[in-house]
């Protein structure tokens, strides 16, 4: 069995989050552990000086996986694959999750919080939706109570998709909007998120919630929002979306990483980040804008880079 191990204080209950050193799981393990939390993950890329218990993602051994959940009270699942440049898609990704389900349940733990998606559905065109709901569907059979949380597009620390638009402004001052741009989102703050997702790992009512921010924007409204707080020369061009994923097939050459896929360009364009309702969560992507002018957009942050085992990490 392979298992990589580092063990941290051992404080109060025991919580698992899945790829802990990532971009939300990061979030999620900080805010446990300064609630006195003890914290393990299970992940593809263990950091060497790893400050918590390191299990791998090892989904082909059940019982790695069992060992990962021992003692542990809450579940929270981060999990999942955005594009598979290797292979391994969406329907993995829900058999991958399954496999993580189960060795949950069968280790006896309460509370699993899932991290979903806006608007999953079962009968979508695009197999990013239709996954989700999927796994949607495992964690509330799979005898777990649990807390499903919604998530529109996300932003703050180390996000992606406002930083780019920010380092594409600063970088070429013109930004190709696919379509007429009028398409809604609704911007999340990820501290906000982290917040939602941690109270709902101390309750045990079955929830399903939508984390959305107090604002909702225009496509084209945000890139002007973005372009304006720092301050930097731009200009929009409106392009088909074909054209538009042309362009940014050679970004992501230049950049070695994908940018944003068809699928994605064509998901935000039928507004499928985008959710009615009051605001479960309270930052203003504006007021993280003119906070943070100075830095967004410095320097682009990949998606696959961060997929790639850190110098150091375990074998």
């Amino acid at each position: 069995m392979r298992r990589w191990m580092r063990r941290g204080p051992v404080m109060g209950q025991k919580d698992l989050v899945t790829g802990a050193y990532g971009y939300s799981g990061t979030y999620l393990r900080l805010r446990l552990e300064a609630a006195g939390r003890t914290v393990r993950t299970l992940t593809d890329h263990p950091a060497a000086d790893a400050d918590i218990e390191v299990f791998p993602l090892a989904f082909n051994e059940p019982e790695t996986l069992a060992a990962a959940f021992e003692g542990v009270t809450t579940f929270y699942n981060t999990y999942w694959t955005r594009y598979a440049p290797s292979g391994t898609g969406h329907p993995q990704a829900v058999t991958h999750t399954a496999a993580l389900l189960d060795a949950a349940s069968r280790m006896g733990v309460e509370r699993v919080v899932h991290l979903s998606i806006a608007n999953p559905d079962p009968n979508s065109f695009y197999t990013y939706y239709r996954g989700k709901a999927a796994v949607e569907a495992l964690v509330i059979a799979s005898g777990m109570s649990y807390g499903i949380v919604r998530p529109s597009v996300i932003f703050g620390g180390d996000d992606i998709l406002v930083n780019n638009i920010a380092w594409l402004l600063r970088n070429f001052h013109l930004f190709a909007i696919p379509g007429n741009g009028r398409y809604r989102l609704r911007p999340v703050h990820v501290e906000d998120l982290t917040d939602l997702c941690v109270r709902l790992g101390g309750e045990r009512a079955d929830t399903v919630i939508d984390a959305i921010g107090p604002q909702s924007f225009t496509f084209e409204d945000m890139v002007v929002a973005i372009a304006e707080a720092i301050n930097t020369p731009y200009r929009l061009v409106h392009l088909p979306p074909a054209a538009v994923s042309v362009l940014l097939h050679g970004l992501s050459i230049l950049t070695h990483d994908v940018v944003l896929t068809r699928d994605e360009i064509d998901g935000l364009m039928a507004e499928l980040v985008m959710v009615e309702g009051e605001a479960t969560c309270p930052t203003l992507l504006t007021d993280y804008l003119r906070e943070n002018a100075d830095r967004i957009g410095r320097r682009y942050r990949s998606e696959l880079a961060r997929r790639r085992p850190r110098p150091g990490t375990a074998p």
